[in-house]
């Protein structure tokens, strides 16, 4: 029988927690930090409907990659509004924009990442890249250099697309990018002070097989950062739980990750995606239960369920409002290889669907 964990119904002396004392448990759980949770993430973590920066971010930049691209934007907007120095947040809405055609904003994007001062030495050749500290994202420089470019300011695109250059080293493959975008320049612009055909041969030279879809700086892949990799994990009705009546409109959506602090094998399979829980996320984003598909030891139970505690959902949605919703998080387990386990064995030894189901209600907040 699969373990359960009620996170929803703290009681004292026999009787319900007040909201007050249920308030205050939240607060002492948010207040210890963790890895991985940026300062803003602690501050404004008991605001379950209000996303994180990370959240933000790593939905933005999923949205931006596949076909709703104004969602994605929205997103990192949102990412930026929050957390305005965080500096990944705003060169990936940079990037964004300047796939998306809007060139000026993403100038001023990429601007304000860089520094107003250090792009205008740039541009107009009072700094060369020998002045340029390591501390300067090159990708953003590159960005910059091609939302110029697009606009039309060919001298002050040839300037930067050559601190990039020089940036990336002479004779990398990432200085071909520039080269390849300055051959661009010169054929597009027409002007005399740039030989098309040798900074053609340049991008050849140090990169044969150069394609225009490597010219744009690229978005960051979010499953490879820890901060950003929880919020793209698959959220769907949990089948055993959900009660089939309602319709919901939208599923709940993580909005704030914090990441077990343990290092147990437990936390560890949690904080790497590797566990499937079902949880009751309730109509206000709390957590109220859960369960892990797995089944795990009562020494791990508490601290796992201590961890989930402290995540943060934006609610289900059904007929226009807030709904409580029985989910699926995570990535199912790997299947056994053939010949292992039992034939026979019942499935996960549990109870019969219609009773699951009526239990999962029953705890669950109405």
């Amino acid at each position: 029988m699969r373990q359960r964990a009620n996170l929803g119904h703290w009681t004292q002396a026999g009787g319900a927690v007040s909201a007050t004392l249920r308030a205050a448990l939240v607060v002492a759980v948010l207040a210890t930090p963790a890895a991985g949770v940026s300062p803003s993430s602690e501050q404004a973590a008991d605001a379950p409907g209000d996303p994180s920066v990370e959240a933000f971010l790593a939905r933005g930049i999923s949205r931006s990659t596949g076909s709703e691209m104004r969602a994605g934007l929205a997103d990192l907007r949102s990412a930026v509004r929050l957390e305005p120095e965080h500096t990944l947040a705003r060169k990936t809405l940079a990037i964004a924009l300047l796939r998306a055609g809007r060139f000026g904003e993403a100038e001023a994007e990429f601007t304000a990442g860089l520094g107003e001062e250090r792009t205008l030495a740039l541009s107009s050749g009072r700094l060369s890249s020998a002045d340029l500290s390591g501390s300067i994202d090159a990708d953003a420089l590159l960005g910059l250099a091609t939302s110029v470019q697009l606009q039309g300011r060919a001298r002050e695109a040839e300037r930067l697309y050559r601190a990039y250059a020089d940036l990336a080293g002479a004779l990398s493959k990432d200085a071909g990018r520039a080269y390849f975008r300055l051959h661009e320049l010169a054929t597009e612009s027409g002007v005399e002070w740039l030989d098309a055909e040798a900074e053609l041969a340049k991008a050849l030279a140090v990169d044969p097989d150069i394609r225009s879809a490597a010219l744009l700086p690229a978005f960051i892949d979010p499953t490879t950062r820890p901060e950003l990799e929880p919020y793209l994990r698959p959220i769907e009705l949990s089948g055993s739980r959900a009660d089939s009546t309602v319709e919901y409109d939208t599923l709940p959506l993580l909005s704030r990750w914090t990441a077990p602090a343990d290092t147990s094998e437990m936390l560890l399979a949690l904080a790497e995606g590797k566990l499937q829980l079902e949880l009751l996320v309730g109509a206000d984003g709390f957590p109220d239960e859960v369960i892990p598909v797995t089944p795990v030891t009562d020494e791990d139970l508490t601290p796992l369920t201590s961890a989930v505690g402290a995540w943060r959902f934006t609610p289900a949605r059904a007929a226009g409002e807030n709904a409580p919703a029985w989910i699926l998080f995570g990535r199912a387990a790997e299947a056994e290889p053939d010949g292992q386990g039992s034939s026979d064995q019942e499935p996960d030894d549990e109870e019969p669907g219609d009773q699951k189901k009526a239990r999962g209600r029953e705890t669950g907040r109405k």
